[in-house]
């Protein structure tokens, strides 16, 4: 299926408000790379159901983030070679009396900010996926652990500004905790909370455990141990002591190594060693 939804300036300006100069000679550089993106975000995240709700809504939030993701996208592959001059609202391309190069610096900064904007961007949008009927098929291919929001690294490890570096840092310490816990709850039952939240459809109890298993990871990866085993300890007693609603972990063969002798909480037991 053809994406047909198309960038203008002023949403450029609104995704990039250090670009916006009254010529567009940005944007105007920039138009057929960032619509050229938009098809590539059509065919990497939203697959056929995402790209037929943003063609026939194009005023929503998810039509809104993919134009955003596509223009900083591009911007941040592009600007250091647009000859960008600081002006005074930003920046622009063509060089006066009354502008000055743009510091490297300033150009430097500029990168970080926007990259961070592009992890925020990508979050809005797989939110807004989650809620598209059918798409979980596509998110299969992209989303790997409940930790996938670039946000989850202030709200479960306390990173009070996370920059992209973070989070690029984060990832194999992350999917490295999911793996340990995919150990003891079974990887069965992660996957059913993995498509429950992909598909906006998480029950009250298995909300409760997506945001344990979130906790868990947050302070793992931080190397956080003993508190990653009080977290740990206590997503094991909600589970064991609510078994029949969560069939998918009782009846897994991790229930059963759990089982295969007294369960014990064991602080120094190595499942527990989650480290980044």
């Amino acid at each position: 299926m053809e994406i047909t939804i198309k960038i203008s300036k002023e949403q450029f300006d609104m995704a990039i408000p250090a670009a916006k100069e009254a010529k567009g000679t940005v944007f105007g550089k920039l138009e057929s790379k960032i619509n050229a993106a938009i098809v590539d975000i059509g065919e990497d995240i939203l697959g056929d159901v995402g790209i037929q709700f943003v063609n026939n809504n194009p005023e929503s939030v998810a039509t809104r983030a993919v134009k955003f993701l596509a223009s900083v996208d591009v911007f941040l592959k592009e600007m250091r070679g647009l000859d960008l001059v600081l002006t005074g609202t930003g920046f622009g391309v063509v060089s006066t009396n009354d502008t000055a190069p743009a510091s490297k610096i300033r150009v430097d900064a500029l990168d970080g900010e926007l990259r961070v904007k592009w992890l925020r961007f990508h979050d809005e949008l797989l939110k807004q996926c989650f809620k598209l009927e059918g798409w979980y098929h596509q998110g299969l291919v992209i989303i790997d652990t409940l930790f996938c929001f670039f946000e989850f690294l202030k709200q479960y490890a306390g990173y009070q500004a996370p920059i992209s570096k973070d989070w690029e840092l984060m990832r194999g310490p992350i999917l490295k905790a999911d793996s340990m816990l995919r150990e003891k709850i079974s990887d069965e039952f992660m996957d059913e909370l993995i498509m429950q939240m992909a598909t906006n459809s998480l029950t009250d109890k298995n909300r409760g455990i997506v945001h344990q298993v979130r906790r868990i990871i947050g302070v793992s990866i931080l190397d956080k141990t003993e508190t990653a085993y009080e977290y740990f300890r206590r997503l094991m007693n909600t589970l064991e002591g609510d078994l029949e609603a969560f069939p998918t972990y009782m009846n897994s063969q991790a229930y059963e190594a759990n089982h295969f002798k007294p369960y014990e909480n064991r602080q120094e037991d190595s499942a527990f060693h989650f480290v980044g």
